[in-house]
C-alpha cells in the first residue's frame, strides 16, 4: 500500500516536505525542543580570498544566530579553497548526508565554482552577486545609489574634489558596483571634479601617493583606511589636509567616518527568506528571481570636516 500511495503521489507532482516530516518525526518521538531542520552557509573561495573578509564573517555570525533563534541549525563550509570541499558534487553529498534543507551561498556564480551543483535538492539564497544574469534568489547591497546618497552628502559638506580608490578584485567581485556609481556621478551630477579612479590588482603606497600626488583629490573614498597612514607619514593629516571616507566601514581598523554596510541585515533577510522557502517546499532555480536590496548607512567620523 505504501508504495502504490508513493507512486501515485509522484505521478501527480506531489514532493514530500522534508520540514514537515522533521516535525512530525519530532512530535512522535516526543521531543518538544524548538527545531525545524539544518541550513548551510557557504562561502565560494577564490585564488585571492580563500578565508571570509571581516564584514562577511559578521555575516555568518549573525545568520548563525538567527537561523538559531528561528529553530534552525546552521553550518558553514567553504567551497574551492585548499581546506574546504573540493567540488560541488562532493559538497552536496556532504549537505544530503547531514541532512540540509536549504542552504545560503556567498556568490554562487564565482569562477563558475558551482557548476554541476544539484540546485533542485535544496531550497537556496545567494548573497551579492557579480553578474547582470541572475537565476537565485538574492540579497545585495544597493551599492550604486547607497553611494549616490553619500556622494550627494559629502559635495554639501564643501568638498569639491574627491578622488575613488580600489583594489581590482573587490570591484570586479561586485560587479564593479562601486566605480559605475562614483563615474555616474561624475559625469551626470558633478561638482565633485574629475579626479580618475585608482584602480590595481594591489594598492601599493608608492602608487597611492603618485596618484594623489597627481590630482590633489580633497577627499579620498576607499576600501582600505590604511592610506591614512600614508597620508600622514607624508605630512597630511585627516581631516586637516584631506578628507577620508571608508567604503566598507566594517572593517576599519582606524576611527573614521564612512557607510555601515549592515552585514546583520543581509543575515536576517537570507535566513528568514530560506526558512520560507522550506516551509513551503520549494526546490531548485526558481522561475522568477527575486532581489532585495539593502541600503548602507552613513556613519559620522573625525575624518571629515561637518559644519
Amino acid at each position: 500500500m505504501r508504495e502504490r500511495v508513493t507512486a501515485m503521489a509522484e505521478e501527480r507532482g506531489y514532493r514530500r516536505n522534508h520540514l514537515v516530516s522533521t516535525i512530525m518525526g519530532r512530535v512522535r518521538g516526543g521531543r518538544t525542543q524548538h527545531f525545524l531542520g539544518n541550513i548551510a552557509f557557504v562561502h565560494i573561495a577564490s585564488a585571492r580570498q580563500t578565508e571570509l573578509n571581516p564584514m562577511q564573517r559578521q555575516i555568518v555570525n549573525a545568520a548563525q544566530a538567527c537561523a538559531h533563534a528561528m529553530g534552525y541549525n546552521l553550518s558553514f563550509f567553504t567551497l574551492g579553497s585548499n581546506g574546504g570541499t573540493p567540488n560541488p558534487k562532493v559538497l552536496a553529498r556532504i549537505l544530503l548526508a547531514r541532512g540540509i534543507l536549504g542552504v545560503i551561498f556567498l556568490q554562487p556564480d564565482w569562477n563558475n565554482a558551482t557548476t554541476g551543483f544539484p540546485w533542485e535538492k535544496f531550497a537556496t539564497i545567494q548573497i551579492d552577486y557579480d553578474s547582470a544574469k541572475i537565476a537565485h534568489h538574492t540579497i545585495s547591497l544597493d551599492h550604486y545609489f547607497t553611494l549616490i546618497g553619500a556622494l550627494e552628502r559629502i559635495k554639501s559638506l564643501g568638498y569639491k574634489n574627491l578622488g575613488l580608490f580600489i583594489e581590482h578584485h573587490k570591484d570586479a567581485r561586485i560587479g564593479h558596483k562601486w566605480t559605475s556609481a562614483f563615474r555616474s556621478f561624475q559625469e551626470n551630477q558633478g561638482g565633485i571634479g574629475a579626479v580618475p579612479v585608482l584602480r590595481a590588482e594591489t594598492i601599493s603606497k608608492k602608487h597611492f601617493l603618485n596618484w594623489y600626488h597627481t590630482h590633489r583629490p580633497d577627499l579620498i573614498i576607499g576600501h582600505m583606511d590604511r592610506a591614512l597612514l600614508w597620508l600622514q607619514e607624508s605630512g597630511l593629516k585627516s581631516p586637516q589636509h584631506i578628507g577620508f571616507f571608508n567604503l566598507n566601514w566594517n572593517e576599519r581598523t582606524l576611527p573614521c567616518a564612512g557607510l555601515d554596510l549592515k552585514p546583520e541585515q543581509f543575515s536576517i533577510v537570507a535566513v528568514e527568506t530560506l526558512a520560507a522557502q522550506i516551509h513551503r517546499n520549494e526546490r531548485g532555480l526558481p522561475m522568477d528571481p527575486r532581489t532585495v536590496m539593502i541600503s548602507g548607512r552613513w556613519v559620522d567620523g573625525p575624518t571629515l570636516i561637518t559644519p
